[in-house]
């Protein structure tokens, strides 16, 4: 599948996901998912709702709201903060950022949700410290304490869709306009700014050395400076949605033209030929010991060595846009269009079970 036909299903997704939020009636599975997990539960983010997941049977523990709720939609990955919270933003007409209690599925009080933003919540917050930073489809960065209240905004003028990165000094945003910002969150205020190739949907990965790799819709992974110079650029075959892993010297990545790639940290040549598995890779790939786990369209889950060999795959219904995710023995895999929301294979891809909402 060519990227020009897997940006109009995106197009034809989004569009769903939004024009839904004005239907009155509950979603499920329209949508890709966003997927996160602790040591005992998964946390999905599926359409009107969010799951709490055992991870010991796939058993629902709890969902949020108890009541599908046409105003929240949700599919941003959840995030867990260190003081206990589980944060998940709504890509529906209410425009909340909500912060759960991970073992209930309830609502957290202070001044929780934080409804001051002018758009929806396509991006997953980052914690650094005691801050939390979200950005917004507003083309605003929020950053909030713990309880909720704003601290300080900051509009960079364009949609963000990706989650900010830190090396604990600086923070780092992509936009859609092409553009990354690094920002001092004590001045409150851009520090430099670099465009590049092309729009950046997704997160970018930051090295020990606080280099930045960029993936973006110019089929390019960009290596950016944490003073805001590009180091190297790496053409692709097709448009890059998920951010890179780094892993050791070398980032591995999927791209909308189905290929798995493989590029020299330092170089940005390639290590080996990029290999294909069966159609577009969205999600960024999920780093394990002895492979990588990579989702694709055709609803197959892939693991691949660092030499670019299959080692093994599992074929599941629906389409996978969503990252894969490591809950200890697991493997959770959140796929679209299929009579299941999620699935947890083992390390060798048999699947453990599968969680279907009851209605």
């Amino acid at each position: 599948m060519k990227v020009r036909r897997f940006s109009l299903i995106i197009l034809v997704v989004l569009a769903a996901l939004l024009l839904s939020s004005c239907s009155g009636a509950a979603m499920r599975g329209s949508s890709w998912s966003g997927l996160a997990a602790d040591d005992s539960m998964a946390y999905l983010a599926d359409g009107n709702l969010v799951y709490g997941v055992s991870l010991s049977d796939g058993r629902e523990a709890w969902r949020y709201p108890e009541k599908a709720d046409s105003k929240k939609q949700f599919f941003s990955t959840p995030v867990l903060t260190p003081d206990g919270q589980l944060l998940v933003g709504s890509a529906g007409s209410d425009n909340g950022l909500f912060s759960l209690d991970p073992k209930t599925g309830k609502e957290n009080g202070n001044n929780w949700p934080f409804v001051g933003a002018k758009d929806r919540w396509i991006a997953s917050p980052l914690v650094v410290n005691d801050t939390i930073y979200a950005p917004n489809g507003d083309g605003s960065l929020y950053a909030l304490d713990l309880k909720g209240n704003l601290l300080w905004s900051k509009d960079l003028g364009s949609a963000l869709w990706g989650q900010p990165v830190s090396d604990g000094k600086l923070v780092y945003v992509a936009a859609l306009n092409h553009i990354v910002y690094a920002l001092d969150p004590q001045k409150e205020d851009i520090v430099w700014q670099i465009k590049l190739g092309g729009a950046i949907p997704g997160s970018p990965t930051i090295g020990p050395d606080g280099t930045l790799y960029v993936g973006t819709f110019g089929s390019k992974l960009e290596a950016v400076s944490s003073k805001g110079q590009v180091l190297w650029s790496a053409d692709t075959q097709g448009w890059i949605w998920g951010g890179p892993v780094l892993d050791g010297d070398s980032l591995y990545f999927g791209d909308l033209d189905g290929y798995f790639n493989n590029v020299n940290a330092t170089t940005g040549k390639q290590d080996w030929a990029p290999v294909q598995p069966d159609g577009p890779i969205v999600g960024s790939p999920l780093a394990l010991p002895d492979y990588f786990v990579v989702g694709t369209e055709s609803g197959t889950v892939f693991a691949i060595d660092r030499q670019g060999k299959t080692v093994w795959d599992q074929p599941l219904t629906g389409k996978i846009y969503s990252a894969p995710v490591s809950a200890g023995d697991l493997i959770l895999v959140a796929p679209m269009e299929a009579d299941f929301v999620l699935a947890a294979l083992d390390k060798n891809g048999t699947q453990v079970w599968k969680f279907t909402p009851q209605k």
